[in-house]
């Protein structure tokens, strides 16, 4: 795979050379444009000069003397010739044997009017005009004059000149190669600074962040978004190390306990009763630690989007009133009130539904004092149906808020208000249903009560 620095000299290279090619045909075309019109201009001037000298021996019938006074008047440049003819083909004047090749009735047609040559012989090349003049001979027969000149000096400076403007440009290509790759290793040095800063984030040091203000403007939003997912996976890997320790904290005691009453029942002969006991009490905590598996393999369903079993609908208020008859006893038991208001319709899982509400009331009575009150209030709104669920008791300390839906989490045991000790899973688990249902869960916690709320879309 060709690195990014290789990709950008090679475009600089195909660039530089693109434009010095064009640069080089621009050059040429105009030095050679140059001799053109310098060539043209003197063949003119030549021309004008002779056309005037004859126009003259012919109105003073002078023409004999042409040849005298064209080579005293006019040939004073070695590469220019001059000649005369007639319409006839009869040369009048030449000082030279080169024959221009012009078109003779063309030029009658059109007396006055130069016509522009170029030839050549062999591997010499030439220049020329020729024009018709107006007045006639006696004989009826009209003067061609024309000019030539030899050009083949031209053709090789532009030779050399093209040889030595090649070599300039392969030496100018060169020095761009060097002048692009070093730009380009220049201005991709924020992306091996960023490389260099994300070798060196480590599960040990995921605390290490891209630096957005040292990068340019179009690698910010790269950076910035890097970033993003540092902080995503940082916070990740600590939650997955929090609940590794907390899982392990939590299975050790109830196991721990199966160990130290079974050990102490095989220390020596007990009855019956006292074996039954002990199998009774550790039924006790394998539920314990058969509730606690069942929710942590529910809690990793839902880290992979928990999929509905179901989906029917329902009212809300009939499930609540028959959940309120599974904990009434626990409620008379302490003198607790439970009340309800309102109603809607929800379509989603039943049973999961039922065991979110079960947690959050199981929650409730576990920290509302005695005699207190609990109070679920069932609020449709436009777009989503709300289930308040608020008990009295002792405020919830706001540092604690952010940390109650997390796995594990307990808060301060003295809001406790019942001997049952939750597995610190219900509101983790509470919070998935309420998201596989595409809704949220919030809590609001002051002197008076504790409110959770349920948003469900309808």
């Amino acid at each position: 795979m060709i690195s990014l620095t290789t990709r950008l000299t090679l475009l600089f290279i195909l660039v530089s050379v693109a434009i010095f090619t064009a640069l080089g045909f621009l050059i040429q075309h105009s030095i050679g444009h140059h001799f053109e019109i310098q060539d043209y201009s003197e063949l003119d001037d030549k021309l004008r000069v002779t056309a005037n000298i004859v126009t003259n021996l012919q109105s003073r019938n002078a023409l004999p003397a042409v040849e005298s006074v064209i080579k005293n008047s006019v040939v004073d440049h070695d590469s220019i010739v001059i000649k005369i003819a007639s319409s006839a083909g009869d040369s009048l004047f030449s000082a030279s044997a080169i024959a221009l090749p012009y078109d003779t009735d063309t030029l009658l047609q059109a007396p006055g009017k130069p016509q522009r040559l170029e030839w050549h012989e062999g591997d010499v090349e030439y220049r020329g005009v020729a024009m018709a003049l107006p007045r006639s001979q006696p004989d009826g027969q009209q003067l061609i004059i024309s000019a030539a000149m030899e050009t083949t000096r031209h053709t090789t400076f532009m030779h050399q000149f093209a040889q030595k403007l090649l070599g300039l440009m392969l030496v100018a290509t060169m020095l761009s190669a060097l002048l692009g790759w070093w730009v380009s290793r220049q201005g991709l040095s924020p992306l091996r600074a960023m490389e260099s800063k994300a070798k060196s984030v480590t599960a040990k040091r995921l605390d290490q962040r891209l630096p957005v203000e040292s990068v340019p403007v179009e690698l910010a939003a790269l950076a910035i978004e890097l970033n993003s997912m540092l902080d995503r996976l940082e916070e990740s890997f600590n939650r997955l190390t929090h609940f590794s320790s907390d899982i392990a904290h939590e299975l050790r005691t109830p196991i721990s306990n199966l160990m130290t009453q079974t050990q102490v029942s095989l220390s020596h002969q007990r009855s019956v009763d006292e074996y039954r006991d002990v199998l009774a009490s550790n039924l006790e905590e394998l539920d314990r630690l058969s509730r606690m598996i069942s929710d942590m393999l529910f809690l990793a369903k839902a880290e992979h989007n928990l999929d509905l079993p179901s989906r029917e609908h329902f009212m809300l208020e009939f499930e609540i009133v028959k959940l309120f008859d599974f904990y009434e006893a626990l409620a008379e038991e302490r003198n607790l009130s439970m009340r309800m208001q309102g109603g809607g319709e929800l379509k989603g899982d039943r049973i999961m539904v039922d065991r979110a509400i079960s947690n959050l009331l199981s929650n409730a009575i576990r920290h509302t004092p005695d005699g207190g009150c609990i109070d679920v209030e069932i609020v449709p709104k436009p777009g989503e149906l709300r289930v308040h669920i608020r008990n009295t008791g002792a405020a919830i300390p706001p540092k604690e808020l952010p940390y109650l839906f997390d796995r594990f989490y307990r808060c301060d045991q003295s809001r406790c208000h019942s001997n049952h000790e939750g597995t610190g899973l219900g509101l983790s688990i509470t919070q998935a249903i309420v998201k596989a249902h595409s809704g949220r869960i919030d809590v609001h916690s002051d002197a008076d009560a504790t409110c959770f709320t349920l948003s469900f879309p309808v």
